[in-house]
């Protein structure tokens, strides 16, 4: 008989209730306190244009793709009821987004618990839906974040079943499918998981070989050890002067690294079994494979195929560095070896390849070519309508990154920041961990008087034996509990979408981009605490202890939620005549209904404003062409000719780049002003 599942019941009662309290709140707080942020309004907005006939439009005439699809297409529905009423939609999506936070949590719950036990599965859960940083980061921003982190943990739980499956049963091509599916639905909801998406097939179609948790590391590996060569050498300054360079060098050592760690053996378990033939195999690998792509790239400089400084020491520092994670990777599987990890082994590196080269091929096709093709399908309809392939937010933060001036943040400037590592920045990928350490780190002065970074790093360092020795203690489970939770496709994919941002340089980073960070963080306590439980097997009442615990973590997560949900929602603390945001009502009195006003962002502005039209000025969520003569310096000509009619900015910004004064012939500076922001009549010089 099926038991009634009253955790799940349960969770969903409570965290509904609270979010149902917070979506019929007062109107006002739903603007200035949950929903806050410009850029979830750029999706309100271009939502609600689609669902009254406009198109894909943000101002009602520049036709736009800056955002991600999966997400839009979530809210044109719920934008469409902003006809009736501009605050009934946020209401909806406040219990949407909660829905997609619970939802989420029951996930993680089910197949954690099925690993371990239901108990470790509810603190997952719990952490999950009550947690500060998720809400923040997640869910009350009103972004894409969400519905993103729904897909990673979905595509997560199928690959657990998958897992189960595969080792019983077999596999079919349904199953392959369905992977696909979830993962191209993941890739939607931030296309910049097409990296996940990427790997997750290589974790599909090697398994039951090396292959399968060796190459999604190396992969991760061969670019982050590139990049680092380079920064080692000339710092981080000196590679985006050199950033061609660099990134040739990566896809060259991809192509020769891969293909030689495999001739080498470095993916046969006679080898990695064996520490001293490992050692000789990774000495040939690492100097046959760095030679080569040190001699391939002084070529390509010969022959004029790149332009760009390269230090012939970045060759040796390579060579170094690809011992090392090469090595690194290997030794910590050995290291993790159980008797049965040398079954099965082939001598020759081509006999996987013969055996199972059909089977990859065919379910390869299949997998990519619905990841592939669906992707592709979305590019060509991009470039066809809205004249590029890829959203042109991400190319304008692109453009922001190489301008000599910061007005929107910039490229990384440290170590730290280019890794994703930074405690303090929007480039934190691995919050609430890396936040954590970090201010550990400042209060640990007194005890190791150096600098911040190098406690910090230190921390880092320390987190990480602990975490591996717990792995030692009970190497059988350990094993199976990161097959079963994905954790080398998902770690592979974090660190090359962390690493996609870094290495082209890249703008204005937000918070709400690392979310496959989070589920790795959920899932690696989760791993930790797993193991644990496992050493307390024979103490009795260990089931009723460890619901204990995640009743407490319940209890005091969840009374600290609902107190700020209290806090942050009142009923009754706005007069009911209080505006939405109270620039609208400042725009309204001194411009004229069906003005076309331009702001520099404009998001949540856009949304409220009655009568009148809102422009994007930085682009963002503007046409591609606009972003062309932005670039160009004719963005002035540009507005003339579609008819703005005015611009609330502040007039230093305009100076500054990306604008760089284009605008300012156009411009007639107005008595009114807002924050920092003066309102100017835009007219033809």
């Amino acid at each position: 008989m099926k038991r009634f599942p009253w955790f799940e019941t349960i969770l969903i009662l409570v965290v509904m209730s609270m979010s149902l309290y917070a979506a019929l709140s007062d109107a006002q707080n739903l603007s200035w306190r949950w929903f806050t942020r410009d850029d979830a309004y750029y999706y309100f907005k271009v939502a609600q244009n689609i669902g009254e006939g406009h198109g894909s439009t943000f101002d009602g005439v520049n036709r736009t793709n800056g955002y991600h699809p999966l997400w839009l297409l979530v809210c044109i529905p719920i934008f469409a009821l902003a006809r009736f009423d501009l605050i009934l939609p946020l209401r909806v999506l406040l219990l949407v987004m909660s829905g997609l936070s619970v939802a989420t949590g029951i996930l993680l719950y089910r197949f954690i618990s099925r690993i371990f036990t239901p108990a470790i599965g509810a603190m997952a859960a719990l952490f999950w839906v009550f947690s500060r940083d998720t809400l923040n980061t997640l869910y009350q921003n009103g972004l894409e974040s969400g519905i993103a982190a729904f897909f990673i943990v979905l595509l997560v739980y199928k690959l657990y079943e998958f897992e189960i499956s595969w080792r019983r049963n077999g596999t079919s091509g349904k199953q392959i499918a369905v992977l696909a599916v979830i993962a191209v639905l993941a890739m939607f909801s931030r296309l910049d998981l097409v990296f996940l998406a990427g790997v997750v097939g290589i974790w599909i179609l090697f398994r039951g070989s090396l292959l399968r948790f060796l190459l999604p590391l190396d992969i991760a590996s061969t670019v982050i050890l590139t990049l680092l060569a380079f920064v080692i050498r000339v710092d981080i300054n000196g590679y985006y002067e050199s950033v061609d360079v660099a990134l040739l060098m990566m896809a060259l050592s991809l192509i020769v690294k891969v293909p030689a760690a495999f001739l080498f053996g470095l993916y046969q378990h006679a080898v990695v079994s064996r520490p001293i033939e490992l050692l000789k195999r990774l000495v040939l690998f690492a100097l046959t494979g760095s030679l080569l792509t040190g001699g391939l790239m002084l070529a390509s400089l010969q022959l004029g195929l790149v332009q760009g400084s390269f230090s012939r020491l970045i060759i040796l520092v390579d060579l170094g560095l690809t011992f090392l994670f090469f090595g690194g990777s290997r030794l910590m599987r050995l290291g993790l070896r159980t008797d049965q990890s040398s079954s099965g082994v082939q001598d020759k590196p081509l006999d996987d390849f013969r055996t199972h080269w059909k089977r990859w091929l065919r379910e390869g096709a299949l997998y990519y070519g619905i990841v592939l093709g669906i992707l592709g399908v979305y590019m060509a309809w991009n470039k066809l309508v809205f004249g590029t392939a890829s959203p042109v937010s991400g190319q304008i933060k692109q453009w922001w990154a190489s301008l000599p001036g910061r007005a929107y943040g910039g490229s990384s400037r440290d170590l730290l920041s280019f890794f994703g590592l930074s405690y303090t920045t929007d480039e934190n990928a691995w919050r609430p961990v890396s936040r954590l350490l970090g201010g550990w780190a400042e209060r640990m002065y007194n005890i190791l008087p150096v600098v911040d970074v190098w406690r910090y790093l230190l921390l880092l360092t320390l987190f990480a034996i602990v975490f591996y020795i717990i792995l030692l203690l009970n190497r059988k489970k350990g094993k199976s509990a990161i097959a079963q939770m994905s954790l080398i496709p998902l770690l592979s994919g974090a660190w090359l979408q962390v690493l996609y941002y870094s290495m082209l340089g890249y703008a204005a980073h937000k918070e709400w981009y690392w979310v496959s960070q989070l589920v790795i963080t959920i899932l690696t306590f989760s791993l930790i605490l797993g193991l644990l439980y496992t050493f307390i097997r024979r103490v009795p009442y260990r089931h009723l202890i460890a619901w204990v615990v995640a009743a407490y973590v319940g209890f005091s997560m969840g009374a600290v939620f609902w107190r700020q949900i209290q806090i942050t929602m009142p009923y009754d603390r706005w007069a009911p005549d209080t505006p939405y945001m109270d620039i609208v009502p400042l725009l309204e009195e001194h411009t004229e209904p069906g003005s076309l006003i331009g702001l520099t962002g404009g998001g949540n502005v856009g949304y409220f404003i009655h009568d009148r039209t809102v422009l994007n000025m930085d682009g963002l969520i503007n046409s591609y062409a606009y972003f062309q003569v932005l670039q160009a310096h004719q963005g002035g000509q540009y507005l003339s000719n579609i008819g703005l009619d005015y611009v609330l900015a502040n007039p230093v910004i305009l100076d500054q780049q990306p604008y760089k004064g284009q605008f300012n012939e156009y411009l007639e500076p107005l008595n009114v002003f807002y924050g920092g922001k003066q309102l100017m009549r835009y007219r033809a010089p």
